[in-house]
């Protein structure tokens, strides 16, 4: 165990099965934040280009924030553009992989959204203290983001990009990939994949969520399945943190001496 920037970093003791299965599967890793998001039923990885046009950092953060509301997990890899707009908006349902030890934020750049999903959400890493990234961490950590995820969302991408190098490890275990639609002459790497039927098109964010998750979302919702036991307000926010104080504001559940019910 060690203490950085006011968060505790622990070793996982158990290694997610969908990482165990990897040709390359991670000895050991590290994490802090909320390590239950593991147990999600549905994690999505969405990650792209660092420069997003307009186009795709709307509809990003829209369908992140539309896949965490539904009960889903976003899993990305903290990085500019497509990924930290991903995170941020999915709080605090996120899973965050690190190219570098949990002890260095990377990149800097975005150290305030990484603080928070350290404190709302999950951030894992494979390294131990002291480890600073090497052109070769940001494909590892692409794997891992892959590896956990049961679908794949690659909103832009070039041709010659890492974002190419996890959509090839997305069709190379056969997990679900899809894009967005763009104009001609942009994103060309996603586009590559449409015209080969290597991805579907998302055109639609609440088709694809009714698709994934079915028309009735509530019964993929973690925090109500969670309130369906009848657990303390005290147990609810210490798992879910500020989620709880929003639900009860949108009337989906409700205090009742101390105890949080479902409306």
């Amino acid at each position: 165990m060690h203490k950085s920037n006011d968060f505790i970093i622990k070793p996982l003791q158990i290694i997610p099965k969908a990482l165990k299965e990897l040709s390359r599967s991670p000895k050991e890793l590290f994490f802090i934040g909320d390590s239950h998001l593991l147990a999600a039923p549905i994690k999505i990885a969405i990650v792209g280009t660092r420069s997003p046009n307009p186009y795709t950092k709307h509809f990003c953060a829209m369908l992140a924030s539309a896949i965490a509301k539904a009960g889903g997990v976003v899993v990305s890899g903290g990085a500019l553009g497509v990924d930290i707009i991903a995170h941020t908006n999915a709080l605090p349902r996120t899973i965050m992989f690190s190219p570098s030890s949990l002890d260095i934020i990377y990149p800097k750049s975005n150290a305030r959204i990484i603080a928070q999903i350290a404190k709302d959400g999950l951030i894992l890493s494979e390294y131990k203290c002291g480890y600073q990234p090497f052109a070769h961490s940001f494909l590892e950590r692409n794997r891992l983001v892959v590896g956990l995820s049961d679908i794949v969302i690659i909103p832009q991408a070039d041709l010659m990009s890492g974002s190419m190098q996890s959509a090839r490890l997305s069709l190379e275990s056969k997990k679900p990939l899809f894009v967005l639609p763009h104009r001609m002459n942009e994103s060309l790497g996603t586009q590559s994949l449409l015209a080969k039927n290597q991805a579907r098109a998302i055109y639609d964010i609440k088709d694809f969520v009714n698709e994934i998750f079915g028309t009735d979302s509530v019964t993929n919702d973690e925090v109500l399945e969670f309130c369906k036991n009848a657990p303390s307000y005290e147990e609810a926010i210490s798992r879910f943190g500020l989620k709880i104080l929003e639900y009860e504001m949108e009337g989906k559940i409700m205090r009742d001496n101390g105890i949080v019910r479902i409306c």
